[in-house]
């Protein structure tokens, strides 16, 4: 494995890992207890950029 693509594996399981919180967070935001307290971080779109850059990543680096 080349060091380019080993950055590409290293970027697609920390976008996994960020893709994964990001749906827990989105999970608690949904089911919070005060419908007031609405926070300013959408998770939603974080946790799609994340897929997003997870599909991209890991395409990229199996296919090189």
């Amino acid at each position: 494995m080349s060091d380019a693509q080993a950055s590409l594996v290293a970027i697609a399981l920390l976008a996994f890992a960020l893709a994964l919180f990001a749906g827990w967070r989105a999970h608690r935001r949904t089911r919070r207890a005060d419908p007031d307290a609405v926070g300013w971080v959408d998770w939603t779109l974080v946790q799609m950029a994340a897929l997003i850059a997870l599909a991209v990543s890991g395409y990229v680096a199996l296919k090189g």
